[in-house]
């Protein structure tokens, strides 16, 4: 979601306070930005008005001159809003959807600067505006450029890993299921060893998930894999064993990730609970189901649904199913982080 005007006014006034610094800590971001945006609004002149291999008269005598004028301003006044954004000092490895929020929303505004500034401060002369094609397409490349600036290093590392996990040996795997759960296993693998080849659903059969083809029996599948991750959440027990054994007859490797890939939504942190408990632990649901795992983690594999902690006594551990209200201290707490880290809790 994108920021708010207290927020952004909040960052703008810290970061302005700290503009040496920040400059200095990000200088070629700073210094990529500046050529980004003066390119991008350079660039669109030169698409809509280069022909034949020279610049029409109006855009050389008239919308040229406007641009440049107003460059050195334009520029100042991005670095200020970016700063307000807090596209500096970024973790750009980890960037993510509210990371790209920000972009698009200085990236708005500075249209919006653009705009004003070639309409009531700098016109071209004799005209009352730039062409509509500057500043729609000027944006557009803009928030390509500034969005990659960003996004680049992650997509690089993404694609070294790749190519990093194309020259080890890689373990041909099945995974079995099709849906969310499915595509966070697939994606988890990227970091392993194990490569997905082929997924099996016999609802989404012919399908691919992230680039993986989808079949409808898994055992036709067994023969071109060495792992097998159960990842399907609506898989009966019965299901689930015939798998296991049918992969242990044919000497295949099999996990089960339902529980460890799904319980992540409750309002309290179920999946990072269990992780942490290494002995006997037991679970007792809210329909009063009571069961003794060896340790946590097998206690994870065995949840088949989305739940929350309810109350913890010694080793006992008590589930309930999400409820709609916030549980004790939220909003407390949700005010706290807002005001530490200047932003909204978010849950993207």
């Amino acid at each position: 979601m994108m920021m708010n005007g207290k927020r952004f006014t909040r960052n703008l006034w810290t970061g302005t306070k700290n503009i040496g610094k920040t400059i200095t800590q990000n200088l070629w971001t700073v210094i990529l930005d500046i050529v980004a945006v003066n390119a991008a609004y350079y660039l669109t002149l030169l698409l809509r008005f280069y022909v034949n291999n020279e610049l029409r008269d109006v855009a050389r005598d008239y919308y040229m001159p406007a641009f440049e004028r107003f460059a050195p301003y334009y520029t100042v006044l991005t670095i200020l809003v970016f700063i307000g954004f807090r596209l500096y000092g970024g973790m750009w490895q980890f960037a993510g959807i509210n990371d790209m929020n920000r972009i698009i929303g200085a990236n708005a505004l500075t249209t919006a600067i653009q705009i004003v500034g070639t309409t009531l401060v700098f016109p071209p002369v004799d005209h009352p505006r730039m062409p509509l094609t500057y500043y729609l397409i000027g944006a557009l490349l803009q928030f390509i450029f500034i969005a990659g600036i960003r996004f680049g290093y992650r997509i690089l590392l993404v694609e070294k890993r790749k190519v990093a996990g194309r020259k080890v040996s890689a373990i041909p795997t099945l995974v079995i299921g099709a849906g969310e759960t499915a595509r966070k296993a697939i994606v988890h693998m990227e970091d392993t060893p194990y490569r997905a080849i082929v997924a099996a659903d016999d609802k989404s059969a012919g399908k691919t998930l992230n680039g993986v083809p989808v079949v409808a029996d898994y055992r036709r599948a067994l023969q071109s894999v060495k792992a097998v991750f159960i990842a399907d959440r609506k898989l009966d027990a019965e299901t689930r064993k015939e798998i296991r054994e049918t992969c242990e007859a044919e000497g295949i490797e099999v996990q089960d990730y339902t529980g460890a890939l799904s319980n992540l939504g409750g309002r309290v942190p179920v999946a990072s609970l269990l992780e942490m408990v290494r002995g006997p632990v037991t679970i007792i649901t809210d329909a009063g189901e009571e069961k003794e795992y060896p340790d946590g983690e097998e206690a994870l594999k065995a949840l088949q649904e989305q739940v929350e902690v309810e109350e913890i006594r010694g080793a006992k551990i008590f589930l309930r199913k999400p409820s709609s209200r916030p549980y004790a201290g939220y909003d407390a707490w949700a005010q706290q982080h807002e005001k530490d880290t200047g932003e909204e809790v978010s849950f993207f």
